[in-house]
């Protein structure tokens, strides 16, 4: 969901721009927050350490998607790690300066509020999803939602490339289970 905020970050005077690789971490879990990052295009996964080295991605971020927000706005450490699926370019604006920005305007901290009230909503129902059917009917789901978020090629093949190993943590189904309905499938 578009808040308007994507675009007051985009028009910083002091915007920093990046190119993540495959595989590349925009920050990770437990670091202090150094700022935040919109997706300008390319897609990444925030993930949540489950156990020492098992990660479960709690969710799948593409263009315009706002990361890192609210623990800056909470001034505490990334809760999760944000890691690049695709080439993924991203601005980046400080800590510092974000809060500066947001502090000028009522507006902006309305802004602020809408886009966390947006994630929370997007939580919400991927928790209602993950609950409420059973491990072919979540898989089925997600493609869904791959294709809607993502879209496809003219080979008709989804534009982001996830493992089995990735469906399977997003859609909180074993990995050999997930093998089983990919097979099937």
């Amino acid at each position: 969901m578009n808040t308007g905020l994507e675009e007051i970050i985009k028009n910083h005077k002091d915007l920093l721009h990046f190119v993540f690789h495959k595989d590349e971490p925009l920050f990770s879990e437990n670091d202090p927050p150094a700022g935040i990052y919109c997706v300008e295009s390319g897609s990444v996964k925030i993930l949540k350490e489950e156990s020492p080295g098992e990660h479960r991605i709690m969710h799948l971020a593409c263009e315009n998607e706002i990361l890192g927000l609210h623990s800056v706005v909470n001034n505490h450490a990334y809760t999760n790690s944000a890691v690049a699926i695709t080439e993924t370019r991203a601005s980046f604006i400080s800590s510092s300066d974000f809060m500066e920005l947001v502090n000028s305007s009522n507006t902006y901290k309305l802004l602020v509020m809408k886009s966390l009230c947006s994630r929370i909503d997007s939580m919400e129902d991927h928790i209602i999803r993950i609950s409420e059917k059973m491990s072919d009917e979540r898989f089925a789901d997600t493609l869904l939602m791959l294709v809607d978020k993502y879209g496809v090629n003219r080979s008709k093949e989804l534009n982001v490339k996830l493992s089995t190993d990735e469906l399977a943590s997003y859609t909180c189904t074993s990995k050999r289970y997930m093998k089983k309905i990919v097979t099937e499938f």
